[in-house]
Formats: structure tokens, sequence, C-alpha cells
């Protein structure tokens, strides 16, 4: 049974790290802030186009004005384009460019040396363990799951 203390400094130990990878990838990422290439990152994982900012909003969790943000600094870099629905006049269509996948495949390289340096000394047992309780505290606040269920 883990302690308040434990609990309290899991969570601030989150919130933290949570920060100092902002930083630090933001710095390594160049045109983009980590929180944008999150954003194509889901968006690249989707079927194209998107139909809906609601949908990218629902898989990153977080509101509809904060991807609508991001989206729209993602469009002014000319990495996706935002078109009017077919289906819903109201929402916008979200495609990536062919920048965008230049973005990533130049970045590639980046990307892993970064999770090689974050994760470098973690035993696979303990990253296995880490994603099963960060799911779990996922679950418990929210009701979502931080990883889709075939992940």
């Amino acid at each position: 049974m883990s302690t308040s203390r434990d609990r309290e400094l899991t969570f601030a130990g989150v919130m933290l790290l949570a920060n100092r990878m902002q930083s630090t990838y933001d710095a390594a990422l160049g045109e983009v802030t980590l929180k944008q290439w999150l954003a194509l990152a889901v968006i690249a994982r989707m079927p194209q186009p998107v139909p809906s900012t609601s949908v990218v909003a629902g898989a990153l969790g977080t509101t509809h004005q904060n991807v609508r943000k991001l989206l729209g600094a993602l469009a002014d870099k000319g990495l996706l384009t935002l078109a009017p629905s077919p289906d819903d006049a109201r929402a916008r269509a979200i495609s990536l460019t062919p920048a965008a996948l230049a973005y990533f495949e130049e970045n590639e390289h980046t990307g892993a040396q970064l999770l090689d340096t974050l994760f470098d000394g973690v035993p696979t047992d303990d990253i296995a363990t880490c994603l099963r309780v960060l799911n779990a505290m996922s679950i418990n606040l929210t009701g979502a799951a931080l990883t889709p269920s075939d992940a």
C-alpha cells in the first residue's frame, strides 16, 4: 500500500517530468513544439482527412479550443490543411501536408535519440509497469485510457 507521501511525490514527479520533457523536446524539435508534434503524430495515425477538430481534441484529451489553436499554428506553418467538412459546415476537415510528412522523416532520428535518452537504463519491465500505472491513473481521472486498446 502506498503512502500519502509516495502518492504526492509521484504526482509531483509526473508534473515535473512533463515540464522537463516539454522544455527539452521544444528545444530539439525545431519548428514545432512538443504539443504541436503530438497533435501531428495523432493526426498522422488517423484516417485522412480527419473529420473535425473535435475528433483530434478527443484523441488528445483536451479542449476543442486548445486544439483549434494548435491546428491553426500548424496550418500557418504549412504542416496541415484545414478545409470545410463535407459533412458539417461548422467543422473543419484536417489533413497532413507533404511538408508534415517530410518533417516526420527529417526528424525521425532526433525523436529516436530523445526517446533513447529518456528511457536509458530503465528496464523494459519497468516501462511496461509505468505504462500500466499511467493508464490506470488516466482511467481513474477521466474514464479514458491513455493508449488505444490495441497498444
